[in-house]
């Protein structure tokens, strides 16, 4: 009694389903352990001094303020940014958003609650150095671990 060409074929995919399952826990697992790195990387890059003094221009400014957030080299990043922009209390909302290159400009709508320059350092995922344009206008660059970008915040 030889077994059926329908079995063999159902334990082969009942084999194979559970090696994908078990590929995709060890990829989670890899993953995971990638984030954790990364983590640990941006948590040894050096600190900005604190002696820095932020912008005091846009803090308690009503109205429409326009910052751009640089370096952004992956869309990702830029999407890290635009999601701390959006969480702070000075914000009321996003206008709009334009990437280009590795830098991403914001529109944003204000209120005259709090101190937008402090809220983002709170809330960037890395240090930041801000700089006031003559326009109002604010230029983040963005401290990441692999180094300063070539581009300056001034």
């Amino acid at each position: 009694m030889g077994s059926s060409p329908d079995s063999s074929d159902s334990a082969a995919i009942d084999d194979l389903r559970a090696s994908v399952g078990r590929v995709s826990l060890e990829v989670q697992a890899l993953a995971d352990r990638v984030q954790d790195l990364v983590t640990a990387v941006e948590a040894l890059a050096p600190r900005q001094p604190a002696t820095e003094v932020p912008p005091a221009a846009p803090a308690g400014s009503d109205g429409e303020l326009t910052v751009s957030v640089s370096p952004l080299p992956e869309l990702a990043m830029a999407a890290v940014a635009e999601t701390a922009l959006r969480g702070l209390a000075s914000v009321r909302k996003v206008v709009s958003v334009e990437r280009s290159n590795d830098q991403a400009t914001f529109v944003l709508e204000t209120g005259e609650k709090g101190d937008l320059v402090a809220e983002m350092r709170r809330a960037m995922p890395v240090p930041i150095t801000v700089d006031t344009a003559p326009d109002g206008s604010l230029k983040v660059v963005l401290e990441w671990a692999w180094g300063r970008s070539t581009a300056s915040a001034g």
